[in-house]
């Protein structure tokens, strides 16, 4: 007996059964984690437990795959992929009655090292702009550098999504990768729908480019109006792989500041505006994170002296009489 059902063992394999989950997740995943773990299974799961049966799955199975991927070279945040699809995917199978337990529950979680977070300061954020010259992307680099917007968002916003008058944009939905290229798709989360002020150089740059684009419009007779803030010259969505290789471009030929990846401008945002106090609730919402918590986890080591200056605060706000102080230094 398991969790109360009826358990019979069964001659399925871990590849016939983790297929068939797959084809079951797929009415109930967003297409991009669709993808992923369609990766997981096909090229690793399915490769290396292929006649392993489900029944007789145990710790050990687990423990020498994770082993033989770091062998193989993998990075260990692929390992820790395959664990995770184990796990979601065994604990399906307890619960139809095919296993009386999830092993990968006994087994931890291959450990990920942190990626040092690359960010700019503000002196070389402000060069980026100084020296990028390129106009049909240099309002979408901006775009993202004052809002925190993340990649798919910005290549998603439509002009019906920006106020000028209040000086605002809303996030409602992302260019990403469905199952057959990309779509565009609603953010992941509620936080993720969200509204973020804007800068003024940020709207008087938007300005400027919606009145570039409606030039380039006028002498295109093919293109096909989406509404949408950044476009190819026909008007349909830019891809995120020319979005990214016109950043790679300007790293390799045009100037001499540290590298630092597109997304990255959405980590410089942020701890630019912790940097300068900003409250983190705040920042968080900008971000569309779930939790104020993931903000700071994720950036307050990007922002040295923090205890220090929280210290010399409370010495500003709380002053002891200074013959209490003589007392308590003697």
């Amino acid at each position: 007996m398991g969790h109360g059902k009826l358990y019979e063992p069964t001659n399925e394999t871990v590849s016939s059964y983790f297929k068939s989950w797959l084809q079951q997740k797929k009415q109930y995943v967003r297409p991009g984690t669709y993808n992923m773990y369609s990766w997981v299974v096909n090229y690793h799961l399915v490769p290396r437990l292929d006649v392993v049966k489900l029944c007789e799955l145990a710790p050990q199975h687990l423990i020498a795959t994770y082993d033989e991927m770091q062998k193989d070279g993998l990075a260990a945040q692929t390992a820790k992929h395959v664990h995770k699809v184990l796990n979601d995917g065994l604990e399906m199978a307890v619960k139809w009655g095919k296993i009386e337990a999830n092993v990968a529950k006994l087994v931890k979680a291959p450990k990920v090292p942190k990626k040092e977070m690359r960010v700019w300061n503000e002196e070389q954020l402000a060069q980026f702009f100084r020296e990028f010259t390129n106009e049909r992307y240099y309002t979408l680099f901006l775009v993202a550098a004052t809002t925190g917007m993340r990649r798919g968002e910005v290549l998603g916003l439509k002009w019906q999504d920006i106020d000028f008058e209040q000086a605002k944009l809303s996030v409602r939905r992302a260019y990403v990768r469905g199952y057959t290229g990309y779509m565009f798709q609603e953010p992941k989360t509620s936080a993720g729908v969200r509204t973020i002020a804007l800068p003024e150089q940020t709207v008087a740059a938007l300005r400027k480019h919606r009145r570039w684009q409606l030039e380039d419009r006028l002498a295109s007779e093919k293109y096909e109006n989406q509404d949408l803030v950044f476009s190819q010259r026909n008007g349909d969505p830019l891809t995120p792989q020319q979005l990214e290789g016109v950043w790679y471009y300007f790293f390799r030929k045009k100037t001499k500041l540290p590298y630092i990846r597109f997304h990255d401008l959405r980590h410089t945002h942020a701890s630019l505006l912790l940097k300068a106090g900003v409250h983190p609730k705040v920042v968080s919402e900008r971000l569309g994170h779930s939790s104020v918590t993931i903000t700071l986890d994720r950036y307050s080591h990007l922002l040295p002296g923090l205890q220090e200056a929280a210290a010399q605060k409370f010495d500003e706000l709380v002053q002891l009489a200074p013959e209490q102080g003589q007392k308590l230094q003697g």
